[in-house]
């Protein structure tokens, strides 16, 4: 394989998972004014939360990836899948799974979505090079330029080869390989609006209710393995806020955030992301 069948993006995946954060949380009507902190290890220790959230939030779960670009016809998935005759054409992104002989990553991120449907996605970009990810990042519009993935409808690793999967942000459609199967190709605001109407029918008792049912379904993805990282959470956070003379009903909220986003964390290795959908638009 020639060395320049694949090129990389030019930004890392850090930027990106922290552009498509802010930008997803500062488009938002009802977000907040300010972008997002996220603390270094050292002030983790003393804030416990990561952003500040508002009720009626809609938790969304994801793996943040960053793919190569694939330039060339010799690209596996067009020589040797032929996924040209199902409409994959060049230059196309191709993102890396992780093994599963090296991570349950995959495996639990299937778990929780089984369990939490449409909640649970891979997101990756498809911005190419430094001025374009600095442009859509300007704009307030990192998120709207990348996709999301379904662990479920990608499916169980059947074995510990290296799994890909293969997009184009000219289709909906995308690609898993190695066994080549058709998998569909979710954008952000699509998916809020559609967490945002479960949510309104399910999901009931304020913020705090909410991150008490994530965390519920975290721990129940692996029974009895989460609970000292639960408890452990819960005792830091009520440490730093020692000095309150009263537990009001905003810092029950921030506590059960802070535990839910320690075992998205620890316990999933992904990040939890809450989004305020936007309010119906009042009609006169």
């Amino acid at each position: 394989m020639r060395s320049d069948v694949k090129k990389q993006l030019g930004y890392s995946e850090f930027s990106f998972g922290y552009a498509f954060t802010e930008n997803l949380v500062r488009s938002s009507a009802a977000g907040p004014p300010a972008a997002p902190r996220f603390p270094n290890l050292q002030e983790e220790g003393q804030l416990g939360y990561d952003v500040q959230l508002t009720a009626g939030g809609v938790p969304l779960f994801l793996q943040f990836k960053l793919p190569e670009r694939m330039v060339r016809t010799t690209a596996a998935e067009i020589s040797k899948y032929g996924l040209n005759r199902s409409g994959l054409s060049t230059p196309f992104f191709r993102l890396y799974l992780m093994k599963r002989n090296v991570s349950r990553q995959h495996e639990l991120l299937i778990e929780i979505e089984q369990k939490e449907p449409g909640s649970v996605f891979y997101a990756m970009p498809h911005l190419v090079g430094p001025r374009e990810f600095s442009t859509a990042y300007a704009a307030m519009a990192v998120h709207r330029h990348s996709v999301l993935f379904s662990p479920c409808d990608i499916g169980p690793l059947r074995d510990d080869a290296q799994h890909t999967v293969a997009y184009d942000p000219r289709s909906r459609g995308a690609w898993f390989c190695s066994e080549p199967k058709l998998i569909e190709a979710h954008d952000v605001v699509s998916v809020l609006a559609e967490r945002g109407r479960a949510a309104s029918e399910q999901v009931t008792g304020g913020l705090a209710a909410v991150a008490r049912a994530i965390s519920g379904r975290i721990l129940s993805t692996r029974p009895g393995e989460l609970d000292d990282v639960a408890a452990a959470a819960r005792e830091r956070r009520r440490r730093i806020v020692a000095d309150s003379r009263q537990r009001d009903e905003a810092e029950e909220a921030v506590e059960e955030l802070f535990i839910a986003r320690e075992l998205a964390r620890i316990g999933l290795g992904v990040e939890l992301l809450i989004a305020q959908p936007r309010p119906a638009t009042a009609t006169r």
